[in-house]
């Protein structure tokens, strides 16, 4: 009996003990084979590399899919490293997304008066039409404090953003560059604010030539599938350009990281000369082993919106682009596509990300995970795609930091489309004839390294988005 109640003892003990340890253990996720099984039929269909050849379906969905993930599918930015995929929960999609109505760069400076003393200031990049922002903020100005508390170099990457990312008012102190005395604003940031991509656009002179100048911050045909809006208007002002006889292009993609393949093969088809329907702008290269490893992307007539796509190339003897270091996916893939074309495309500004994989979104059947997969690299009609480090204009100018010395005068980026904006202005002088001269101090050469931007928080940033096919 005595051994009986013993065992029994021992028994419930045990248990005890189990559920005790148990309940201090995170909880996992559960092991759904089923739904891992389905991602493997997706990427096997869809991925752009080989996948393992045996993968373990019994594990959480997360660590499964990385587990698929090919080392090719790394990228490098800002000395972190991400990947092209990704998965994420269904149920943990974001509600709201604020927007402070600018897009700003975090600027380090030396004070040489103090040595070794760093200053720290966000700069504005541009201001979007239609916000609070735009009645108060102009293109350079500084922002030394939010909500009280003054930038440094430790706080700058995130002190602006957790201020606005909610929704509530931001209280800013602003100065211009010249004169330091500083003035309090309010902005109120904007929930899901949409920013067509077409941000300035303007017929120049230079000398006796016409430069048309497009500012195009992010590559979308529109808001929605179906809607060609964005794709039209730029469309429509192409078609303006070649009515005002302009012989120069300067399109400036400084600020635009990344977006749509088939926004850019509609604006590739007005930039070639002798533009031919039936020949291939861009070349998606899928893995080898599919049953179509390659789908050409060819000149088109019309944008899906049916507005008509000029002939523009035929009458354009240069085009510059202006690059920067957000420059990255579509952008990238049009430069590209341009250069096999054309060889006289004139970059100016800074080096390029390097991003030459396309990716697409899905769901598994069962809607838990949303998907992002890399698909295909974005090729020449050649089928070149040798621009993952990016592209080095051909003329380099660092707009960001207007002068490396705190105590000299310095001066506003300039308006975005006018003759004293500090990277326009060079190429204006370029194409009346002058020989290039890099701005002076564009940046601190003691702080010379990647700026931060807000850029990178911008939906789609870093990737170029391709649809989703059966390609086998």
């Amino acid at each position: 009996m005595r051994k009986k109640l013993f065992t029994i003892l021992t028994i419930v003990l045990g248990t005890m003990f189990m559920v005790s340890c148990g309940s201090d253990e995170p909880k996992t996720e559960p092991i759904t084979p089923v739904v891992n099984e389905d991602i493997l039929k997706i990427m096997t269909r869809n991925y752009l590399w080989a996948l393992p050849t045996e993968p373990n379906l019994y594990q959480a969905t997360e660590p499964f899919f990385g587990s698929l993930l090919n080392a090719k599918d790394v990228y490098t930015d800002n000395g972190n490293k991400y990947t092209y995929s990704k998965i994420s929960p269904v149920s943990g999609q974001v509600g709201t997304v604020y927007d402070p109505g600018f897009e700003y760069a975090i600027n380090n400076y030396r004070d040489d008066a103090n040595p070794g003393k760093v200053i720290t200031y966000y700069v504005i990049l541009y201001v979007k039409p239609r916000t609070v922002a735009a009645d108060y903020l102009l293109r350079g100005l500084y922002i030394t404090t939010v909500n009280g508390v003054a930038v440094t170099a430790a706080n700058a990457p995130t002190l602006l953003y957790d201020a606005y990312k909610d929704g509530k008012d931001v209280d800013l102190m602003i100065r211009t560059p010249q004169i330091v005395a500083e003035r309090k604003i309010t902005i109120k940031p904007y929930g899901n604010y949409v920013e067509a991509p077409l941000h300035t656009a303007k017929t120049l002179t230079a000398g006796a030539q016409k430069v048309g100048y497009v500012l195009y911050n992010h590559f979308s045909s529109g808001t929605k599938t179906g809607d060609y809006t964005y794709d039209n208007a730029l469309a429509t002002q192409l078609n303006k350009f070649a009515t005002d006889k302009v012989t120069t292009l300067v399109f400036d993609v400084r600020y635009n990281s990344g977006g749509s393949v088939s926004a850019i093969q509609a604006l590739g088809s007005a930039l070639v000369k002798n533009r031919d329907t039936s020949k291939a702008f861009i070349e998606q290269l899928f893995r080898a082993d599919l049953a179509n490893p390659n789908i050409p992307l060819k000149f088109l007539e019309k944008t899906g919106g049916n507005t008509a796509i000029p002939k523009l190339g035929d009458q354009l003897e240069k085009i510059y682009i202006i690059t920067g270091q957000s420059t990255a996916g579509a952008s990238e893939a049009l430069i590209n596509a341009l250069k096999a074309y054309n060889k006289e495309i004139i970059l100016v500004g800074e080096q390029t990300k390097g991003r030459p994989v396309a990716t697409s979104n899905t769901q598994d059947v069962t809607k838990q995970w949303n998907l992002r997969i890399a698909l295909s690299y974005l090729a020449d009609v050649n089928k070149t795609y040798n621009y993952a480090n990016g592209f080095t204009p051909n003329h380099i100018i660092k707009e960001v930091q207007a002068n490396a010395d705190l105590n000299e005068n310095t001066t506003l980026l300039g308006e975005l489309g006018t003759d004293k904006e500090i990277i326009l202005s060079q190429i204006l002088n370029m194409i009346k004839g002058n020989q290039f001269e890099a701005a002076s101090g564009t940046r601190s050469a003691g702080i010379d390294k990647e700026v931060k931007t807000s850029l990178s928080r911008r939906p789609g940033s870093n990737e170029t988005s391709v649809e989703l096919i059966d390609l086998n």
